[in-house]
Formats: C-alpha cells, sequence, structure tokens
C-alpha cells in the first residue's frame, strides 16, 4: 500500500469568529486499532478568546451507531477539554462537538483514522459479479443499437472549440445524456472525461477543460433529455424524483431494488460505459491520455466506468459515493446512498442481494489504469471508512489516497490542484 501521501491541514476555522477548535494528538491522525487518539477542543469567543460559561457536548463514534464517549463539559471549568477514545475495529473515529456561545450556536467535528489500511466492503464480492457485468455489456451492443444522437450548441461554441449534446440508447428504452467539447484545429486531443455528483445533473457543456486543449466529454445519470437551463433541468430533476418515489417510494439512487437490471444505475452505467467507447473510437483523440474525474456521485462512477472500461489511462476518484453500500454490516455507516437503509422493508432482502453488485469496491478489483482517490476525515455523507473500502480493494499498484483531515462533503482547492490539475493532467 502506498497510501497517506498528501495530508491537508487548512488554517484554523476560528479565527475572528466564534468558533469550536478541534484538534488531534497526532498531526495526521492516523492510529493504529487499540491505540488512543486524544481530540482537544477549545471554545473560542467572537475575539478569539476562550470562553469561560457554558456547555460543551463532545461525542466521540465510528461514523456509525457506535458510541465511545457521550460527554456535557462545563465551560468554566473545563476549557480547554480534552477527550480520548479508541476503536477495536479499523474504520474511522468522528469526534462531534456542539456548544452555545453568546446565543450562537456552534458545531464542528473533526476525525481520526485507524489502521485504515484493514478495513474491507461490508458485503463480499459475488463470485458471478465480472461475468454478471460482463455479459451486461455485451448484451447491451447485441440487443440494443447505440443510436448516437449529435447536435451542435452553437451558443457554448467559440473560435477554439465546438460543443455539442449527445444521447445514447440503453436498455428499457432508455437513453443517457451527455455534453461533448472538442477543441478545433488538427491533431488528436487527451480527453477528460466526468460524471457529475448527485443532483440534476448538467444542462450545458461545462468548457474549460476545451479551453485548456482537452476534449471534455460529461455524461449526466439521469434519462431525460437536459433543460434549457439549470432552473428547466432542476424541475425535470425534481419531477423524477416525484415520479420514482410514487413507484418506489425513494430518490432516483435508490429506485428498482428489487431486481439487478430493474435498479435505477443499471441502464445508467451500461450507457454511458458506451458512450465512453464511442469517444475513444474519435479520430480526434490521443488514447494515450484518457482521462477520468469525478466527485461524490461521480467519484462513484470513476470505479464503475474505469472498472468497466479499459479505455481509460488514468482516474481521479473523489470522496466517493456508490461505495461500501453494505458497510452496515460491519457495524458502520454505509455509503451513500444508504440503499438498504432507505428502502422500504418489503425491498431489504431484495436490495441486500442487489447491493453488492452495484458497489464501487467491489468494481476496484477491475481497475487496470493509475488511480488517486482524496478522502475527508469528516465527511459525513461518503464516510472515509467507505472511501477507504473502495481504495483497498483496488488492484492496481500505481495507487494513491490524499488525506484531507478537515476536509467534509466537499473537495478542497488544495486537492483538486494536486489530483485534478498536476497529477492528471501531467
Amino acid at each position: 500500500m502506498r497510501g497517506l501521501m498528501l495530508l491537508i491541514v487548512t488554517a484554523p476555522l476560528w479565527v475572528a469568529s466564534q468558533s469550536i477548535e478541534i484538534k488531534t494528538d497526532r498531526e495526521m491522525a492516523v492510529y493504529k486499532i487499540g491505540d488512543r487518539t486524544t481530540f482537544s477542543l477549545l471554545v473560542r469567543d467572537a475575539q478569539g478568546q476562550s470562553v469561560k460559561a457554558g456547555k460543551l457536548a463532545v461525542k466521540l463514534g465510528n461514523f456509525g451507531p457506535l458510541e465511545v464517549t457521550n460527554a456535557v463539559f462545563d465551560l468554566a471549568l473545563f476549557n480547554p477539554v480534552k477527550i480520548s477514545g479508541t476503536l477495536k475495529e479499523p474504520g474511522f473515529m468522528l469526534c462531534s462537538a456542539a456548544a452555545k456561545v453568546a446565543d450562537k450556536k456552534l458545531r464542528q467535528l473533526a476525525g481520526a483514522a485507524f489502521s485504515p489500511e484493514k478495513i474491507r466492503p461490508g458485503s463480499e464480492r459475488p463470485s458471478d459479479f465480472d461475468a454478471f457485468w460482463d455479459d451486461a455489456m455485451r448484451r447491451l451492443e447485441d440487443e440494443v443499437p447505440a443510436d448516437p444522437q449529435i447536435e451542435p450548441m452553437l451558443r457554448y461554441s467559440s473560435e477554439k472549440y465546438e460543443s455539442f449534446k449527445v444521447s445514447f440508447a440503453t436498455f428499457g428504452g432508455k437513453r443517457v445524456y451527455g455534453f461533448l467539447t472538442v477543441p478545433k484545429g488538427s491533431g488528436r486531443f487527451p480527453v477528460f472525461v466526468n460524471v457529475p455528483g448527485a443532483g440534476p445533473g448538467y444542462s450545458a457543456p461545462p468548457t474549460y477543460r476545451a479551453e485548456q486543449g482537452f476534449i471534455s466529454f460529461v455524461m449526466n445519470v439521469h434519462p431525460f433529455e437536459p433543460g434549457a437551463g439549470k432552473t428547466e433541468q432542476q424541475k425535470l430533476y425534481k419531477e423524477q424524483d416525484v415520479r420514482l418515489k410514487e413507484i418506489y417510494g425513494v430518490r432516483y439512487c435508490q429506485s428498482g431494488a428489487k431486481k439487478r437490471e430493474e435498479y435505477f444505475f443499471y441502464p445508467i452505467i451500461l450507457g454511458i460505459n458506451r458512450a465512453v467507447n464511442w469517444v475513444a473510437e474519435r479520430d480526434d483523440v490521443d488514447k494515450s491520455r484518457f482521462l477520468y474525474m469525478g466527485s461524490s456521485q461521480g467519484g462513484g462512477f470513476g470505479f464503475y466506468l474505469c472498472g468497466l472500461n479499459r479505455n481509460f489511462t488514468k482516474g481521479v476518484i473523489h470522496v466517493p459515493a456508490l461505495t461500501d453500500l453494505m458497510g452496515y454490516k460491519r457495524g458502520r455507516k454505509s455509503g451513500w446512498p444508504r440503499l438498504i437503509e432507505a428502502v422500504p422493508e418489503a425491498d431489504k432482502r431484495s436490495a441486500e442481494k442487489l447491493a453488492p453488485y452495484f458497489d464501487g469496491a467491489h468494481f476496484a478489483a477491475r481497475i487496470r489504469c493509475p488511480v488517486r482517490l482524496s478522502v475527508g476525515f469528516i465527511d459525513v455523507t461518503c464516510p472515509p471508512a467507505a472511501v477507504y473500502a473502495g481504495y483497498n480493494s483496488l488492484a492496481v499498484k500505481d495507487r494513491d489516497i490524499y488525506h484531507a483531515i478537515t476536509m467534509p462533503h466537499a473537495v478542497f482547492p488544495e486537492v483538486r490542484k494536486a489530483l485534478d490539475e498536476e497529477w492528471l493532467k501531467k
């Protein structure tokens, strides 16, 4: 394992404002199972001074049901406060603190890793996992013509590049939609592929990669034609969620969990995979630089696409969702969208059978290109243990993971610069 490549430490968040500052007793916040970590907490007022009145509530847990410590401190007696704990299983500890200062409610989080290199997915990889997806890709090509539809978008084109709205057929009579932006000029161009995070997706092509000399290819996960603008896209997205909730009782990302082929992401994964193949076959593509970058839902699709598709030469997977979908089986919080926990009780058994086939951690073993991940130690949406479950499942030797110990569910600019702009484009 090569991990722990970069430690991101941001400036204290308490400067010139009321706040709770939390620090671990190790700068890198990484421990072994059974080690004790000590969190030091300091509550400050608007002038940055130590608060002398009020209460500070502190909880230590494992990003899940396990409660290590739950205590309340009188700030008149204790400020700063020190509190310690340990984990007996590989995972991450979350320190959650809350206080009230001058009628202002303050909250802060901090995280610590315990033998993260030993974290394993909550489910076993199905014995027929590869056969299932290989057969699905073959059947799509045999049974459903790709029917690529390419529409010029003059509004988003310039003297430097041309933009297009694209779509491709997939199973169930559905289509996947996205945008292609190609630099003008002769020669071959490197490719930058992206799937957006959860939400409505793109309503227009992002063009900044094309300005840098890349073919930019972004694909939404929603099987509806993109709206004319952000407002229309949001409207279509909400209408889809309402429609799916009426049928399945859950959001798009949890719908259809009774059967593998009916799960929302099944035709989407396959449709986007064939779209990637279509791009790779273009005459203007430099296939030696075929890159993927995505975060959250797009990070989960990084596992999906880099695992299924051999065109990628590098991949960056930020704070991935759709990974460790059965983490609850190991006593921790599952990865987004917490599929089993969300579906109606009558569907849970079927969802448990389905989930391993859509777990990014199980696609990881198929990846052959160099990969970099980022993980936020206080990310409660895509918990760090879920991210590590995917990272530890990678079989490729050229891999690494960037620790951002103060990062919530986001991607800090420092991380994007190091991975997206420097490593990926190098």
